[in-house]
């Protein structure tokens, strides 16, 4: 048998199906999968795959993807994020806004919210603390509590404080 020549490879009859079983190949497809959409059988498939012409091919167009997803990496990292862009562009005009409407609104409420707006945005958040209020209750008050509640019968926990304590969320 012959070696196979450059020629052969770049055979119009020949070009399709290899740049197809080289194609699926990179992409990861098994050898029946390869053989379906090619034509060919699987054993011949197989054998085209382990001819070293085809492994030299195979690296070789491992080597154009692999170089293009890092040129479009290079030029995303140089360029930037199309859209991470644009959303800074608009931010930028979103803060002009804010600065228009803090400056000029004829109206209290506008200029005091937008204020607000911009320094929420810019870490300086309200505080919004309750105060906390401790309140000591004697067993005889907590008694007194029970009775007027209705929480308990008064025999049923006589000396025992109950105290039912709700916490509320702002």
């Amino acid at each position: 048998m012959s070696p196979v020549k450059m020629e052969d490879v770049t055979n119009p009859k020949m070009t399709s199906r290899i740049n197809l079983m080289l194609l699926m190949d990179v992409a990861g497809a098994t050898g029946g999968e390869i053989a379906e959409a090619v034509g060919y059988t699987q054993s011949w498939v197989s054998t085209i795959r382990h001819s070293p012409m085809y492994a030299q091919q195979r690296e070789q167009k491992w080597a154009e993807m692999k170089n293009k997803v890092l040129e479009k990496k290079s030029d995303s990292v140089v360029a930037g994020d199309p859209v991470e862009i644009k959303m800074k562009e608009l931010a930028v005009s979103a803060v002009r806004e804010y600065e228009n409407l803090l400056a000029e609104s004829n109206s209290d409420m506008v200029r005091k919210s937008t204020a607000d707006a911009i320094l929420d945005r810019a870490g300086y958040k309200p505080h919004t603390e309750k105060t906390k209020v401790t309140v000591e209750v004697t067993e005889k008050m907590a008694n007194r509590f029970e009775k007027v509640l209705n929480y308990d019968e008064p025999n049923k926990n006589a000396g025992q404080a109950k105290i039912r304590v709700t916490q509320e969320m702002s």
